[in-house]
C-alpha cells in the first residue's frame, strides 16, 4: 500500500508539471435527483414514527420507534468512559477508555431510537431514560430525493410535499482552486438550478456555486477534471438502493515482534483509528481483540504472536455524493497500533511507520441512477 501511495504521488507530481493546477468543483447531489435524505416526515413531539413511508421513500425509524442511533451519552470531565450500555443501545466506545474531550459520545439510541442505558460516572446523559428526542427524521427521501409519502400519522409532522423535493438545496460547492467552473444546467438545459456564482469566477473554499432552484432537482454535473483510478482491493462499501447506510467491519493483525532477551511475555497496546480523508461519522466500535466479545479498549499481545483487532465502518447517504452506481466515493481511515509503554507516541521499534497505515474505502451507492 505505501508502495502504491509512492506511485502515485510520483504520478501526480509527473502530471502537475505538464499541466496547470485545475480541480473539479465539488458535486453534493447527483443530477437527476434531489436531495436524498431530506426529511419527508419527523417524529413530532412524542419522538416516536408513526407514518409508513411511501413506496420510493426511506424509513429511517421504524414503526413505533424512534430515529435511530442518536447520540444519548457523552463523556464527563473526566474524560474516562463509566457508563455501560443497555438494552439495544450501542457502546461507541469501551468502558474505562480514554476520551479525547469531554463531549465525546461513548453510547447511540441503537436501532430502536429509545434511550436504554443510565450514564454512570460523571458521564453526561443527552436523551432520558427511557424516551426518544422529539422531532427527528421518521421519513426520508430515497434514491431520486423527491418525497413519495402523502401524509403524515399520529403527531408526526409532514415537512415535505409528496412529489416535490427539497428547494434550493446545494449541487455545487467551490473545489481547491478557487475558481467556479461550471455552468448551471449543464446536464439537463432546460433546468432551474440557480448559478450563484458566475463560471469563471472567483470564490471561496465550500462557498456554493449552483442550487437545485425551485423544483430542488439537480440538473448541473460538475465541470473541469474528473479522473477515476483503479485501486488494488481497498475496502468496499455498499449502501443498498432504499437504505440510507452501509456498513462493514474491518479486521486486521497486530504483531509482537519485539527481539531481544530482555522482551517481556507480552506488550499491552490500544488502537487510535481516526476518519482521516472520510466523514467524521465513518468509524465507531474499535475493538483491539475482536476475538474477545464485547469492546476491548486494550490488550496484551503476546511475544512473537499477533492479535485481530477490529473497528466499524459506516457511511450515510447525506454524507457522500456520487454521480452513478459504477463510480465510487473514496476515502481513507488512519490505524495506529500504539504501545501502553510509550502512549501516547508510538514505539520506537526500527520504523515507527510499520505502526499504523491507512485503510482505503470504496463506498458504492446503489440509490444513484
Amino acid at each position: 500500500m505505501r508502495s502504491l501511495v509512492k506511485l502515485l504521488a510520483i504520478a501526480v507530481f509527473l502530471l502537475g508539471a505538464t499541466m496547470p493546477a485545475a480541480w473539479a468543483d465539488i458535486q453534493e447531489i447527483a443530477p437527476g435527483t434531489g436531495l436524498q435524505s431530506a426529511v419527508v416526515v419527523d417524529t413530532g413531539a412524542n419522538g416516536l414514527c408513526e407514518t409508513t413511508a411511501g413506496i420510493g421513500d426511506i424509513q429511517l425509524a421504524q414503526i413505533g420507534q424512534g430515529s435511530p442511533n442518536r447520540t444519548e451519552i457523552r463523556c464527563g470531565a473526566n474524560k474516562t468512559v463509566e457508563t455501560t450500555a443497555a438494552g439495544d443501545d450501542v457502546q461507541l466506545v469501551a468502558v474505562g477508555a480514554a476520551c479525547k474531550n469531554p463531549n465525546v459520545a461513548v453510547v447511540d439510541t441503537g436501532a430502536n431510537g429509545v434511550a436504554d442505558t443510565l450514564a454512570g460516572g460523571d458521564d453526561t446523559t443527552v436523551i432520558t431514560l427511557g424516551t426518544a428526542p422529539a422531532n427527528t427524521p421518521c421519513v426520508i427521501t430515497g434514491a431520486n430525493g423527491v418525497a413519495d409519502t402523502a401524509a403524515a400519522s399520529g403527531d408526526d409532522n409532514l415537512l415535505l410535499m409528496s412529489g416535490t423535493a427539497e428547494p434550493n438545496t446545494t449541487v455545487l460547492r467551490c473545489g481547491p482552486n478557487g475558481v467556479a467552473d461550471t455552468s448551471a444546467n449543464n446536464w439537463q438545459p432546460a433546468g432551474d438550478d440557480v448559478q450563484l456564482i458566475a463560471q469563471g469566477g472567483g470564490c471561496s473554499s465550500n462557498q456554493i456555486v449552483v442550487d437545485s432552484g425551485p423544483n430542488g432537482i439537480a440538473e448541473t454535473r460538475a465541470e473541469g477534471p474528473d479522473l477515476v483510478l483503479a485501486v488494488v482491493k481497498p475496502v468496499k462499501v455498499t449502501i443498498p438502493a432504499g437504505s440510507s447506510t452501509g456498513a462493514k467491519t474491518v479486521k486486521f493483525a497486530v504483531s509482537n515482534v519485539e527481539y531481544g532477551a530482555a522482551a517481556p511475555p507480552a506488550r499491552g497496546y490500544r488502537l487510535s483509528v481516526t476518519a482521516g480523508s472520510c466523514p467524521g461519522s465513518t468509524v465507531s466500535q474499535v475493538d483491539t481483540d475482536a476475538k474477545t466479545p464485547g469492546i476491548q479498549a486494550t490488550t496484551n499481545v503476546p511475544l512473537g504472536g499477533k492479535l485481530k483487532g477490529s473497528f466499524t465502518v459506516t457511511l450515510h447517504l447525506e454524507d457522500i455524493t456520487t454521480v452513478s452506481t459504477k463510480i465510487p466515493f473514496r476515502c481513507a481511515v488512519n490505524v495506529t497500533a500504539i504501545a501502553l509503554d510509550t502512549d501516547p507516541d508510538e514505539d520506537d521499534a526500527a520504523n515507527t511507520d510499520n505502526n499504523g497505515g491507512s485503510v482505503d474505502l470504496e463506498v458504492f451507492d446503489k440509490n444513484d441512477l
